[in-house]
């Protein structure tokens, strides 16, 4: 009896273990979550070394529903576990500089690197007789829409672990939804679909990180808006396939099929191929704007690729991708770019000093035609890092609208004016460092630093002291988390954004003090 029960103790540690190796790409967004994790799994194959497999400290013949990974139960009747987890969260946010005008009127207040990609420019421009610069001091707001609720099974198949994840939070204003006055009477933040994707074995697809986007690389802070510098915008729909290498311990490769998204810079404005157009002007219609055509197409879907290495120390990570842009009207302008790049990231327990629970991770890209693999996310398509650069849409040449009013004609559509439009890709790199120490078991703080950066043609563009394309964008967090129970984190965060735009002028920094209270379940 004792060496069958010892049996059943390895198969069920053994399928523990391998239920953890085989994992999809991770999905928590916090480095701490993934610990807790690691740690709960370790707890319960140290009860089953122990007791067998018989569930620990229940009487014989007990039923039991415990799932096969931490916080899971089993569905009765069936071999799937599931999760129903998240957190609620609050954030209160100072601004001392760097504020928002308006407090709702596209989304919910954020920090961090969609603030910075956007900061005022450090020269007055009158705004209906007010200067907008000066309102950006001394701004309050808190908000709760960060707070999320996902889903979780996993299944025991022939073909490997089949796994499903379903997360929403409540940034929903995002998707268009009316979002002004949400203090009127309530916040009635708007549902949004963050991560939904299922796996078989190694194969993965749906809505989930991007390739590349290395959360166990990333800080441990609160701000929803985060650092520039890392590789990837945020999620996207996907296709990918995942295996271990088995001339390399620890090691892995995917590859993978990313939705597309190209962003196109021009004179009046950026757009990319999911707009409407640039409007600008006016129509022959008083009073209603002309737009500048859209012309970016994408006819195949972004490839990346990522070989991660995990070991005691910590973890190494290289990624890249390669991606088709198109600019075309339908008549006689066609123009193909390929954008690229790579980078590294990863993350080092360095251990000196006795501090073994501290965390050092770093990244680092660069690449031509990149856009929003080199964020920021959250950012308005304007400042976006670009894919591409052209002077369509310029004075005297294709695509400008004209104006009426001044009895400017617009530039009709030939072969001779198709000929002058020039374009190229954008060169763009950026990166990370972060590193994190625990000064008592419930106790941690986290220092960061970020920087993007681009090399816009001016030439190309005619760039203008009042032209809102980045150059540069820098972020900068230091925070405070304490946890009195481990599935609470609550604490202070300071937040800098700075901006320089491809004129040269520098945007009013930003400095932000934070206040957060997040409960996890």
């Amino acid at each position: 009896m004792t060496s069958i029960r010892r049996i059943g103790a390895i198969a069920a540690i053994g399928a523990l273990t391998a239920s953890a190796a085989a994992i999809a790409p991770v999905k928590a967004d916090e480095l701490s979550d993934l610990r807790a994790n690691q740690e709960v799994l370790q707890q319960r194959l140290d009860q089953l070394a122990q007791v067998g497999t018989a569930k620990p400290n229940l009487p014989p013949g007990s039923a039991t529903i415990a799932g096969s990974f931490p916080r899971s139960f089993l569905i009765p009747g069936t071999d799937t576990s599931i999760q129903i987890g998240g957190y609620v969260d609050l954030s209160a946010s100072y601004f001392f500089t760097g504020g928002a005008n308006n407090a709702n009127v596209a989304v919910p207040p954020v920090t961090g690197a969609p603030v910075a990609s956007g900061l005022p420019l450090a020269v007055p421009v009158p705004t209906s007789g007010l200067y907008g610069q000066q309102r950006q001091y001394g701004w309050f707001r808190m908000q709760a829409s960060e707070s999320r609720l996902f889903v979780e099974t996993r299944t025991p198949t022939a073909w490997g672990q089949a796994l499903t994840h379903v997360e929403f939070d409540f940034f929903g204003c995002t998707a268009g939804t009316y979002c002004n006055d949400l203090n009127t009477a309530t916040n009635p933040d708007t549902p949004r679909l963050r991560l939904a994707y299922g796996t078989l074995g190694g194969f993965i697809a749906g809505q989930t990180w991007v390739p590349g986007n290395d959360l166990a690389a990333a800080p441990d802070i609160f701000d929803f808006g985060g650092d520039v510098g890392g590789w990837g915008w945020a999620r996207a729909p996907q296709i990918g396939y995942k295996t271990d290498v088995p001339w390399l311990y620890g090691a892995s490769v995917g590859v993978y099929a990313v939705q597309p998204y190209t962003q196109v810079a021009t004179p009046l404005g950026s757009f990319t191929d999911e707009s409407i157009g640039v409007s600008v002007g006016s129509s022959p219609v008083a009073g209603t704007p002309a737009t500048l055509a859209n012309i970016a197409k994408t006819q195949y879907p972004d490839m990346a690729l990522v070989m991660n290495w995990e070991q005691p120390w910590g973890h190494f990570q290289l990624h890249g991708m390669v991606k088709d842009m198109e600019l075309s009207d339908g008549l006689f302008l066609h123009q193909n770019f390929i954008g690229y790049g790579g980078g590294f990231s990863g993350s080092v327990k360095p251990e000196w000093f006795g501090w073994s629970k501290d965390n050092l991770g770093f990244q680092a890209f660069a690449g031509d035609g990149l856009g929003h693999w080199n964020g920021p996310p959250g950012s308005t398509t304007l400042t976006y890092f670009q894919g591409i650069a052209t002077n369509y849409g310029g004075a005297g040449l294709y695509g400008n609208p004209g104006n009426p009013d001044t009895a400017t004609a617009a530039v009709k559509s030939t072969a001779a004016g198709a000929a002058a439009i020039t374009a190229t890709t954008v060169f763009s790199w950026g990166g990370e460092v972060n590193y994190q120490h625990w000064w008592t078991p419930n106790l941690r703080s986290s220092l960061t630093f970020g920087i993007g950066h681009q090399d816009l043609p001016t030439h190309l563009l005619g760039i203008t002291s009042t032209s809102g394309y980045n150059k540069e964008i820098e972020t900068a967090h230091a925070n405070l988390i304490w946890s009195p129970v481990p599935f609470i984190d609550t604490g202070f965060e300071y937040i800098y954004g700075h901006r320089l735009t491809a004129a040269n002028i520098r945007g009013t920094d930003e400095h932000t003090l934070d206040f957060d209270f997040k409960v996890k379940f």
